[in-house]
């Protein structure tokens, strides 16, 4: 078994790492996604389906790191620090970024259709701000706050020595049967998803409880690390084979909810593992993305808007429709990253860390 790298110097640099993985696998399936809704609208188009297998459901990186950073390395600054600062950083450029966003009337054809009236916009931003429906990217924020919410009760579940364990290893799990809600089903009504509630506090809890004793659980994951290789290629198999068939919901229990969500905990373990024994040498244009990578959750779909109009002629090619799809959304993945990121470096150089506030980097 190879030794794994595990000085102080290195910890904040592998999970930094691993957040700018987490937010490039986002990306990436929207950029893809609209690029393919050009050429095909068949969700079983073969690249919407490969698309899906790989980055569905990658908001549980987000989940995931969000709850290891807490435990490892915010809760010994204290709950006050900790609320001020999502409250500073996450919830008040949320709210920025819903005002932002509001002024496109997402209900008429096409998503970036500007509003017809002040009065309008102004009647529908409290419920934007609720419900995370100014874009639909932000539904995961209204989740995001419930997860800070409930970090003191998860906090104090894990420190129980007795019983805390067990019960934490039962949260983890729970959503093996309480299956999300995808975003189309959140579009239909507005109503806070009490199941994607509990659905991503599972991968915030098992953030939490890696980081517990994160020494030790890396080293059980580096033993491990064939079986859960396995783990990734049969609920990979499991998804492609339920996808392909319209194989999914027995009664409140999804099949692709469930495997969608071991594959990618199976994932964040490996990744974890391959950026940390990479030590020092960590990839610097990744760490780059990661330092920007809430202004980029925010910021790439603007950028999406301004960019996809130029991008026909890369998915017109019909003879290769499948792979210009792949590569129009490899270009909109460049270029919607690159511009979040020099926004962020302008706003930086007018206000220094305000902006922070403003976009969330």
């Amino acid at each position: 078994m190879s030794t794994i790298p595990i000085d102080k110097p290195n910890f904040l640099k592998y999970l930094h790492s691993f957040r700018g993985f987490a937010i490039l696998n986002i990306v990436v399936i929207h950029a893809i996604g609209f690029a393919v809704y050009e050429v095909s609208k068949d969700p079983k188009y073969p690249v919407s389906v490969a698309n899906e297998l790989l980055f569905h459901n990658s908001t549980i990186y987000f989940a995931l790191i969000s709850g290891l950073l807490y435990t490892a390395i915010l809760k010994k600054k204290g709950y006050a620090k900790f609320f001020i600062s999502k409250l500073k950083y996450v919830v008040i450029p949320y709210v920025f970024i819903t005002m932002l966003y509001t002024v496109f009337d997402v209900g008429k054809s096409g998503l970036f259709v500007v509003r017809d009236n002040f009065t309008d916009y102004l009647n529908i931003l409290p419920r934007n701000f609720i419900y995370g429906k100014a874009i639909f990217v932000l539904w995961y924020i209204p989740v995001l706050i419930f997860l800070y919410l409930v970090t003191p009760l998860l906090d104090y579940i894990i420190s129980n020595k007795n019983w805390g364990k067990w019960l934490m290893i039962f949260i983890i799990c729970i959503p093996f049967l309480v299956g999300r809600d995808e975003l189309m089903e959140l579009y239909k009504s507005d109503f806070l998803s009490f199941r994607n509630m509990i659905y991503f506090t599972g991968a915030y809890a098992a953030g939490m409880y890696l980081a517990d004793n994160l020494v030790e659980r890396i080293l059980y994951i580096q033993s491990k690390k064939y079986i859960l290789w396995i783990v990734v290629v049969l609920t990979s198999g499991i998804i492609l084979f339920a996808t392909l068939n319209d194989y999914d919901k027995i009664g409140m229990f999804s099949v692709l909810s469930c495997f969608y969500y071991i594959q990618k905990l199976a994932i964040s373990f490996l990744t974890l593992l391959f950026f940390k024994n990479l030590g020092e040498k960590q990839p610097k244009w990744l760490m780059t993305i990661a330092n920007d990578a809430f202004a980029i959750y925010f910021l790439h779909i603007l950028f999406f808007i301004i960019f996809i109009p130029d991008l026909g002629y890369f998915t017109f090619i019909h003879t290769i429709a499948q792979y210009s799809s792949v590569l129009a959304g490899a270009v909109l993945l460049l270029l919607s990253v690159s511009s979040s990121m020099i926004v962020v470096w302008i706003l930086k150089k007018i206000i220094g860390n305000y902006s922070r506030m403003i976009v969330g980097s």
